[in-house]
């Protein structure tokens, strides 16, 4: 064997690694990227910072790319089809906020072959799939209202105190206290139900209170609360700043207030993954394909504040229940 032979065979594997690399990097340039909607408003809760290391670790994870493109809260919807259409030209799908539901069914009209989809959060309006809006399918994705409560009770029942892991953390006698929800109007009666589910799974005799934005409650005998509204005037009080909370919100963790313990987020970047996992369902892809709008009932994310726990135990515990589903109704 020459020189010139061993010299090429040491190398080989190298010369195999790069050749894969670039097969891999090809592959990942070639693949059909998602366009992501966004404004300024949403750019200044989520965070610039995290909305770009986001974009990129939701790159990696679904191994094509994330094209954000921040429009103004005031574009005319000409502008926000125009932008959609210029951040990729054959994308895997394009992801509006609901308020450019409009803007979503002309981009839908005018790319039949790209996927529109809605976000719409919590219980919004059925979709409308009469025949006149053929060939203007939509995907409208919301929140998993039930799983998300479910999940929240379990939460605030080890930050109750009680847990049904006795071997993770005391219990202690939280019968005679409450764990207050801040709830918006369109909070349905079933998830309430699921969310009372949640709590006595996690073991917590503590009782819920379900309250809007602008109603009275006592400040008594709390062991929890759990915001769906705007909640800052509650939390950074001087009275209550050491009850710990569960927020739904888009906000960075960073900024949130000492007592947050668990942020549960359904923003769009937050979602991707299941969003992306929506489009390949069977029913979905072929009401989608027959000119029907089709929904998708997408799980938040919870984000658990390890850190601010106090607990090893707890923030064990924490992350064991956010991965829980509902048991099957009987």
């Amino acid at each position: 064997m020459t020189h010139l032979e061993r010299v090429y065979l040491e190398f080989l594997p190298v010369y195999a690694f790069l050749l894969f690399l670039l097969g891999g990097v090809a592959v990942f340039m070639l693949r059909s990227p998602v366009v992501v909607l966004t404004d300024d408003v949403f750019s200044a809760v989520y965070g610039p910072r995290r909305e770009h290391f986001k974009r990129i670790e939701m790159s990696m994870r679904l191994f094509r790319r994330i094209k954000l493109t921040r429009i103004s809260e005031e574009a005319e919807l000409d502008a926000v089809v125009f932008a959609a259409e210029d951040a990729a030209r054959n994308p895997l799908a394009a992801i509006f906020p609901y308020r450019y539901y409009n803007a979503a069914l002309r981009y839908a009209e005018e790319n039949p072959r790209v996927i529109s989809v809605v976000m719409t959060g919590i219980n919004t309006a059925p979709v409308d799939s009469s025949p006149e809006r053929e060939g203007r399918a939509i995907l409208f994705v919301k929140q998993d209202e039930n799983r998300d409560f479910y999940r929240a009770g379990l939460c605030a029942a080890f930050l109750s105190g009680r847990t049904a892991h006795p071997f993770l953390l005391p219990k202690t006698d939280d019968s005679g206290k409450y764990v207050l929800v801040i709830k918006k109007e369109k909070t349905s009666a079933e998830a309430e139900n699921f969310f009372e589910r949640g709590i006595r799974r996690g073991g917590s005799d503590a009782s819920s209170v379900f309250k809007g934005i602008n109603d009275n409650y006592p400040l008594n005998n709390l062991s929890c609360a759990v915001f769906l509204g705007p909640s800052n005037g509650f939390l950074y009080s001087s009275t209550e700043n050491e009850l710990p909370s569960i927020i739904f919100s888009w906000l960075d963790p960073n900024f949130s207030s000492p007592n947050v313990k668990v942020i549960i987020d359904d923003s769009p970047l937050e979602l991707l993954p299941e969003i992306v996992k929506s489009l390949r369902r069977g029913d979905i892809k072929n009401k989608l394909r027959a000119g029907e709008s089709a929904e998708a009932f997408v799980p938040s994310t919870f984000k658990i504040m390890s850190l601010r726990t106090g607990s090893l135990p707890l923030a064990l515990c924490l992350n064991i229940a956010v991965k829980l589903t509902p048991p099957d109704e009987s």
